[in-house]
């Protein structure tokens, strides 16, 4: 069973301790055990484990479960769960203690979300060992008002480098690194908005989140606009629609938009075999879709008679005017027993390498 205490405290003040934690030992357990410091501006949690295998690992332990039980407490109440199976004294701003009933255990679980895991402010005050009980506690807290101010200071660089909704650069390649900064802009709101949410949980004020969210909506705007401008098309891909569904499909994760023809980008296939060892046959409805002509070879070894069917694929990214950005290359191959069976492999592996090398390329590319 997960075990801990949480207090949340009103937002009234905010001085917080800057030394590291106090460390106790001995029979006598200090006060915030059995009962939480009541300060105003602070969540404070208790977390606790077993010493073993050391005494050392058990006072990390114990602290990150701690850190982490004030985390999920406000998670809880970010999301109105009422079910919560620990043992807690909970006192707000308008209401009384509240008291559970679980039974105390040694022995925590807590799953710490990863943009939770950067919220400043929140630390850990005093731990302490119970030698007798071989168990290790740890008292933490989050400073409201500190993250607060850490909070809206990267809030307002955020702010001042990309609100402003300004025109479309005129550039492709411009364009380009415009919409990658963008993306990288709206991962670091999505943490800031995760970490406003929690504050007010906690007792913060609620309209951070809000101005969080309003410039999210602007950015979103921003990347609108730049989408409209970078789309992309296939050149030389007649009879390959499963290859360009491929290419597509990673496009679009790249928050790239596609057109059927003449794109402000194109991609430009070119496909290359032995034409000595050329398979083509289109009748075979196998390989529809996956090359044209004589793309794919095919090789039998001698010795045990297996085959390889082998394509060479070239990318080639240009603009309109044809000038050329970047070019990659794959080769993708199968081996069978027998023609269908070395194709259909081949088509896995030429899948995996698109998907994995395009995506990779154009994500270098727009940076």
């Amino acid at each position: 069973m997960k075990i801990g205490i949480l207090l949340l405290a009103g937002l009234c003040s905010g001085a917080g301790w800057a030394q590291a934690p106090t460390i106790r030992q001995g029979l006598v357990k200090p006060m915030w055990i059995t009962a939480l410091p009541d300060q105003a501006g602070r969540v404070y949690a208790m977390g606790l484990a077993p010493v073993a295998p050391s005494e050392a690992q058990a006072l990390t332990q114990a602290s990150q479960n701690a850190r982490g039980e004030v985390l999920s407490r406000l998670r809880a109440s970010v999301k109105s769960e009422t079910n919560v199976s620990t043992k807690a004294t909970m006192t707000r701003q308008t209401g009384g203690p509240l008291t559970g009933t679980s039974e105390q255990q040694v022995g925590q679980n807590t799953s710490i979300q990863a943009s939770a895991t950067e919220l400043p402010g929140l630390s850990v005050e005093e731990t302490w060992v119970d030698v007798k009980g071989a168990t290790a506690y740890a008292l933490a807290y989050l400073d409201v008002p500190v993250a607060e101010r850490e909070l809206r200071a990267r809030f307002t660089a955020q702010k001042n480098d990309l609100f402003q909704e300004s025109e479309t650069p005129g550039a492709p390649r411009e364009r380009l690194r415009q919409l990658n900064r963008l993306k990288n802009a709206q991962v670091e709101l999505a943490k800031l908005d995760d970490m406003a949410a929690l504050l007010a949980a906690g007792g913060g004020d609620p309209r951070l989140r809000g101005d969080i969210r309003a410039g999210k909506l602007a950015v979103d705007r921003q990347m609108d606009q730049l989408r409209g401008s970078l789309t992309l098309s296939l050149e030389g891909g007649a009879g390959a629609s499963q290859i360009a569904a491929i290419l597509r499909n990673a496009a679009l994760r790249t928050g790239l938009g596609w057109a059927e023809r003449n794109g402000e980008f194109q991609l430009v296939l070119d496909y290359r075999s032995d034409a000595r060892t050329a398979k083509v046959d289109v009748s075979h409805a196998q390989w529809n879709g996956w090359w044209r002509g004589g793309w794919v070879s095919h090789t039998t070894t001698k010795d045990t008679g297996i085959i390889v069917a082998r394509g060479v694929l070239s990318i080639t990214l240009r603009d309109r005017a044809g000038t050329e950005y970047e070019s990659v290359e794959i080769e993708a191959k199968g081996l069978g027993v027998s023609d269908f069976q070395a194709e259909n492999r081949l088509k896995q592996d030429f899948r995996e390498k698109v998907e994995r090398t395009f995506t990779k390329w154009l994500e270098n590319l727009v940076k």
